[in-house]
């Protein structure tokens, strides 16, 4: 069964009503847009729903509607269901009559009901369906309205015993009438189902180019049928029409006169600029407003999972008993917590010394591996929770169409702020909201910047570093600070650089902005659980995987285990080290005895920023922690710097590669990060030191 709907139809919620939001995710062939596919038992039945892209037209050109329109052409669809909002029903059978163009089994669903009926309309269904030849459910997903009675009606249209009758053949234009039977005659005659053919021969004179691919693997030689296409192209817009718009034209004069006859009552709704309008478009205010409301979304993330800043501010007023409360038991740290207390029960446990420690200490514990993910979960959550709510209360689009202008000066459209912003919790997300993008040179130049932004992990090493050689308070929040401006701003420049070398052009945000309205809790759940599953599958399978193999490279050696004392100059963590030891050296201006030990946690950090931490403590001289290091100033803020923007983690660049397939892409920018980051590194060091 495949689901198809425009954008802000109601599709994502209707698919996790349907289905339990239990899917399977997978990128269509040839395409960066998502598929959604989920199974659906009844009645002994096994259905397979399939969630395409969201998109207005079957016609359109863009990588949804290719997605969309590919799968339900060569793909076994034994149904196909349309979504059409109940508030907006003219517009929505648009899509509906495109899709009866090609299929019999066709089921129109109208979404939003109990939000029609509360603006007062009566919605005639049976009379829909009389117009349309089809069923038509009416339902609600979020009061789960309707949905038994569509999964009986899909069924049994799939098995064939209802048999819809579509009334509206393939629209086109009175006008064009007899230039689409000759082409379409010439189509029939090469062999083209009837059906098919009439489909195509209007696409066809639209001037489509998909239809000119689709007719050369079914005709092969199409010089004839162009040809004859051209000439009645010609005639048309010899006479003033453009098919475009006249086919486009008529499909909606039809909707119009259907709707008029199905739907009686409603609320007028004025389309008027709203308060929250007011402030997002405006062309001074927007971007002000929009990078603003990224700043508070950022900061309440932040306040709800460590308590920071408002544990600095409660101390400043005195109240130091909570702020130590706040900074002690935050979300986080009682995550931390609670792995910790798992691991060393699990460690006494295994009576093996040695696979006690390792799952322990390199499975479990919040230092390492899974106990590493599930502490920064918090910080997860809470952030694709605000921007769920975001989402469904319809202020994220006014955010950018807001910072568009702002972002158009580095090469790239508002649209870049969905990755950017994302980014700040985890980047492997980041490269993965940079979907909403549709050119794919624009969306390339996203991908391959937006590793620069200083991600949850990295933030926790600044804020260690902050700590120890900055003494925290007003010059750690300095440091930190200063670090963050560097790095956005290698973000913005490296956008303008890649848009360039992309050869993106700023692609015009067309943009409906549905009504601000208070979040559903559902439908905000059901968004922030399919973010969070990409990051628990993805990045917590590379890091656990490679956290254990960083605990044995730092308690091993070619000895064998070196047990739970110090690492020495045995493990095999100093060779490792000592690969990077005159890189940490030149740029960071240590000696070779705290150099190598830098190199090992940079390659720590390569799987997981947080974990450059854990290396260091792994290998930190004596019996010390980071202290024990005895950097200065100057070079603690460039070790900062180099953390914060050198090489993406390995997550990171295993999402860059499965979204683009471009491995020279992957590779340029891991290279281009690292130089990056050694100049922006060593040049701080040096201005540091002058100072």
């Amino acid at each position: 069964m495949a689901l198809i709907g425009a954008p802000n139809v109601g599709k994502t919620t209707l698919f996790n009503a349907i289905t339990g939001s239990s899917e399977l995710v997978a990128n269509w062939p040839g395409a960066t847009v998502d598929v959604k596919m989920a199974r659906v038992g009844i009645d002994g039945l096994n259905l397979c729903i399939v969630d395409l892209p969201g998109t207005y037209s079957v016609d359109g050109a863009g990588p949804e509607e290719r997605v969309t329109r590919d799968f339900i052409l060569n793909e076994k669809v034994d149904a196909v269901i349309v979504l059409v909002d109940s508030t907006n029903i003219e517009r929505g059978l648009f899509l509906a009559i495109d899709v009866m163009e090609l299929f019999d089994k066709v089921v129109v669903v109208l979404t939003k009901i109990d939000e029609a009926e509360a603006r007062g309309y009566k919605i005639d269904v049976k009379e829909l369906e009389k117009e349309l030849g089809v069923p038509v459910i009416a339902v609600s997903a979020l009061k789960g309205r309707g949905i038994r009675e569509l999964i009986e009606t899909v069924a049994k249209v799939a098995l064939g015993e209802v048999k819809p009758r579509p009334r509206l053949g393939v629209v086109v234009a009175p006008e064009a009438a007899e230039s689409h039977k000759k082409v379409t005659r010439i189509l029939e005659g090469r062999g083209v189902s009837p059906r098919l053919a009439a489909w195509l021969a209007a696409r066809l004179l639209e001037g489509s180019e998909w239809a000119w691919q689709l007719a050369g693997r079914l005709l092969g030689d199409v010089e004839e049928v162009r040809a004859i296409v051209e000439e009645e192209s010609r005639r048309l817009r010899e006479a003033g029409l453009d098919p475009v718009v006249a086919f486009a034209s008529e499909k909606y004069r039809i909707a119009s006169e259907i709707a008029s006859r199905c739907i009686k009552g409603g609320r007028a709704e004025l389309v008027e600029l709203s308060r929250w309008d007011r402030v997002f478009l405006h062309p001074v205010l927007g971007p002000i407003a929009s990078l603003g409301f990224m700043f508070l979304v950022f900061l309440a993330t932040y306040v709800i999972t460590t308590g920071s800043p408002l544990d600095i501010i409660l101390d400043a007023l005195g109240f130091h008993t909570a702020a130590r409360l706040l900074e002690s038991y935050n979300l986080m740290e009682l995550v931390a917590h609670l792995m910790d207390a798992i691991a060393s029960a699990v460690e006494h446990a295994i009576p093996n010394p040695v696979l006690a420690r390792l799952v322990g200490e390199g499975v479990l514990s919040s230092s390492y591996g899974l106990g590493l993910v599930l502490t920064f979960m918090p910080l997860v959550v809470v952030l694709m929770a605000i921007i769920g709510a975001l989402e469904d209360s319809g202020l994220v689009p006014r955010i950018a169409a807001g910072i568009d202008r702002f972002f158009r000066l580095f090469g790239v459209s508002g649209k870049a702020v969905f990755p950017a912003m994302i980014s700040l919790g985890c980047n492997v997300p980041g490269v993965l909201a940079a979907r909403v993008i549709d050119n794919p040179a624009e969306r390339h130049a996203v991908i391959f910047a937006v590793p620069l932004i200083p991600c949850m992990a990295r933030f926790t090493v600044l804020l260690a570093f902050a700590e120890v050689y900055f003494g925290g308070g007003l010059r750690g929040a300095v440091a930190v600070f200063f670090v963050y401006i560097v790095a956005v701003t290698a973000f913005l420049f490296t956008l303008r650089l890649a848009s360039r070398r992309f050869g993106a052009e700023p692609e015009e945000i067309v943009l409906e902005l549905p009504p601000v309205k208070r979040p559903s809790i559902k439908v905000v759940w059901w968004l922030t659980w399919d973010k969070i599953k990409h990051f628990l599958f993805r990045a917590g399978t590379v890091i656990v995987a490679f956290s254990i193999i960083l605990w044995v490279l730092a308690n091993f050696g070619p000895g064998g285990y070196l047990g739970p004392a110090a690492v020495t100059e045995k493990s095999y963590a100093v060779d490792m080290g000592k690969i990077l030891a005159p890189y940490a050296e030149a740029v960071f201006g240590v000696n070779e005895t705290i150099a190598w030990r830098i190199g090992f946690g940079l390659l720590g950090g390569f799987v997981a920023k947080e974990v450059f931490l854990d290396a260091l403590a792994a290998v930190a001289p004596g019996s010390g922690g980071l202290e024990a290091y005895h950097l200065n100033p100057a070079q603690a803020l460039s070790i900062m710097i180099a953390v914060t923007l050198y090489v993406p983690c390995v997550a990171t660049l295993a999402t860059m590669y499965a979204e683009t397939r471009r491995l020279k892409l992957v590779a340029a920018a891991l290279l281009y990060d690292f130089i990056a980051a050694s100049v922006a590194a060593l040049a701080v060091r040096l201005l540091a030191t002058l100072l």
